[in-house]
């Protein structure tokens, strides 16, 4: 090396060593610092309230994407927790069943279910009734020796023998 190079050389090799040694002293420096504070007494300081008092709620839930959450939720995961059994045991069925009652017209419905069976009854004893006059008729024609069939009305109803008066 030539005595200039040296001479240019030697600045630089003393700055690289100058700021090796700067370098590791702040890192010491660092070290001693941080291994002095006391982390748990620096945020017992800290006034939690004073923090909460600050953060804008409204500006944090608008940020917060409710669909991609929703999107992560495991319903079945949620469901298959849930004890129904407890659940059901919850629910006073007085106030619940009462409420049913108010909200329906019980009597309207009573009336006709009630009024739609009567007719059917009704109905179905008229027929029996014709079939068992027809077979009356039928069997006093016979006890009679009647000549000719009974006849039967248009609606269905027995009648007196052809040839009888009515």
């Amino acid at each position: 090396m030539n005595p200039v190079g040296a001479v240019l050389f030697l600045p630089r090799l003393t700055l690289r060593a100058v700021r090796a040694g700067a370098d590791a002293l702040l890192r010491e420096l660092i070290s001693a610092v941080v291994a002095r504070i006391d982390l748990d007494a620096l945020v017992a300081r800290v006034d939690v309230d004073r923090v909460a008092d600050r953060v804008d709620v409204d500006r944090v839930a608008a940020r917060v994407d409710i669909g991609s959450i929703a999107d992560r939720v495991d319903v079945n995961r949620i469901a298959d927790r849930v004890d129904v059994r407890a659940v059901i045991a919850r629910v006073d069925l007085v106030p619940l069943t009462l409420e049913v009652l108010a909200r329906i017209d019980l009597g309207r419905i009573v009336r006709d279910t009630g009024g739609g069976m009567t007719r059917e009854t009704l109905d179905a004893l008229r027929e029996r009734s014709m079939r068992a006059d027809l077979m009356v008729n039928h069997l006093a024609g016979r006890l009679l020796r009647r000549n000719g069939t009974v006849r039967t009305g248009e609606e269905g109803g027995a009648g007196p023998p052809a040839g009888q008066p009515s």
